[in-house]
């Protein structure tokens, strides 16, 4: 593993290749996982906009997503009409990119003229149809072998994020169960694959002035069904709604030229959700407040999607019912001191984002003590009903509930109508934590023409 690139290191390097010296750098994320700057270089022929992302070094993963491979795809998307950030400089030695510094922000949710969201999420679509008419042919993109299938490459896709989630070396019976349907389904459309952005839809796009201005975040694109990228709008639909997700399925169809194959996107939901399941349950990086709220809903859109694209009905979940702990005023104490003494009067904005990330800790905490013996008590009794075993702790029991499906003796229906009710249970405890997000699912997909 190389050493890691100080910043003065970093700045150095965009020096030298712009020809100029930064006047202006503004640090917009931080952290282990990857360091990204607004960056003002004084060229000869004027100030130059630019975007400076380095990614630390990492020890060895199967994880292949690195910001030189990032790099590929914007090399890829050169001279293309994709509306995406040029790319400028890649540093040989270290995990660095220099781009094109686009226009605008990335807060969708944070816009409330509805008009201009609708113009926003039409040009979105605008730019994924334009990516998935791009010609492959003479381009350099990563892992796509000649003569590929769209099948292929969601299978290339499969392997590797089977092998990220066991290099963890810790089993989750429901990603084993996902994991398992993906490989079983995997759609074999005759018509080869696209370029998939991999994480498409609000939040990963600019917009200014009411207009899109880019397409950002390039570092899970792939070679694939372009279906996916419709699965990822739906799922960052859930964190951000667009005004029109139907209408703007319907428009991809008439901007791309293809028909949109709804039962090919309910597959990519179940894909796209273990696939942030997975990321959780690696726990490489994250707040853990907004990794409480992330791994509760995505364990909860994963059996939505493996129930959609079954056909399964689900019944509402069962309000749970516990009384308070002789605890629960210390947390709501703890709770109200962070909000009021910390979160509104801090300046700064670390100590502001660090307050509410333990707020949300502790409200998950809270939950837990309330709820905890109920949830793990009412668990373990359905898989005791369901698999004729009382088990020893209600993961034990999970693990036993998918051997039983796999032995023919609980059908997968059952297996799917329990992880819902689970799921919902597991949601209790984040609810609170996930504000509106707690109760939140994917858009409803069009009629099929």
């Amino acid at each position: 593993m190389s050493a890691e690139a100080s910043q003065d290191e970093l700045f150095g390097w965009v020096e030298r290749t712009q020809g100029g010296p930064v006047m202006r750098a503004h640090q917009i994320s931080g952290g282990n996982r990857a360091r990204s700057w607004a960056v003002d270089v004084a060229r000869p022929e004027g100030v130059a906009e630019l975007y400076l992302r380095y990614q630390p070094p990492r020890p060895p993963s199967a994880e292949p997503y690195t910001v030189w491979r990032e790099a590929k795809f914007y090399q890829a998307l050169s001279g293309s009409d994709v509306p995406a950030p040029r790319l400028v400089a890649v540093h040989p030695d270290h995990q660095a990119i220099l781009t094109e510094r686009a226009r605008g922000v990335a807060e969708f949710r944070r816009l409330h003229d509805d008009a201009q969201r609708r113009v926003i999420a039409g040009e979105f679509v605008d730019g994924i149809a334009r990516l998935h008419r791009l010609p492959l042919a003479g381009r350099d993109i990563p892992g796509l072998a000649p003569g590929a299938t769209m099948a292929d490459c969601v299978r290339q896709e499969l392997a590797i994020w089977r092998a990220m989630y066991d290099e963890t070396g810790r089993r989750d019976p429901l990603i084993d169960l996902g994991l398992d349907w993906l490989e079983r389904h995997v759609p074999d459309p005759p018509a080869p694959p696209v370029l998939v952005h991999g994480d498409a839809g609000p939040g990963n796009f600019l917009f200014d002035q009411g207009h899109m201005t880019a397409l950002l975040d390039w570092e899970l694109a792939h070679a694939g069904d372009p279906m996916e990228d419709l699965a990822w709008f739906s799922m960052r639909c859930v964190m951000e709604p667009v005004p029109d997700f139907a209408g703007n399925i319907r428009q991809y169809a008439a901007r791309s030229g293809r028909k949109v194959d709804l039962a090919r996107v309910r597959y990519h939901r179940v894909f796209v959700s273990a696939r942030v399941t997975i990321i959780r349950h690696r726990n490489v990086t994250g707040l853990p407040g907004n990794s409480i709220v992330s791994c509760a809903l995505n364990r909860r859109l994963l059996v939505t999607a493996l129930a959609e694209a079954e056909g399964i009905a689900l019944p509402r979940p069962a309000r749970l019912e516990a009384p308070p702990t002789e605890r629960t005023w210390l947390y709501d104490a703890i709770i109200a001191d962070m909000r009021a003494e910390i979160a509104e009067v801090a300046t700064a904005g670390t100590v502001v984002a660090a307050a509410k990330n333990a707020a949300k800790v502790m409200k998950y905490l809270r939950e837990t003590d309330r709820y905890g013996a109920t949830i793990e008590a009412q668990d373990c009794a359905e898989l005791n009903a369901m698999t004729g075993a009382a088990p020893a702790s209600a993961q034990a029991g999970m693990a036993a509930l998918l051997d039983a499906m796999h032995a023919g003796r609980v059908g997968f229906a059952d297996v799917i109508r329990f992880y819902a009710g689970s799921t919902a249970r597991a949601a209790t405890l984040a609810a609170a934590a996930s504000g509106g997000l707690g109760t939140r699912s994917f858009p409803p997909l069009p009629d099929q023409d």
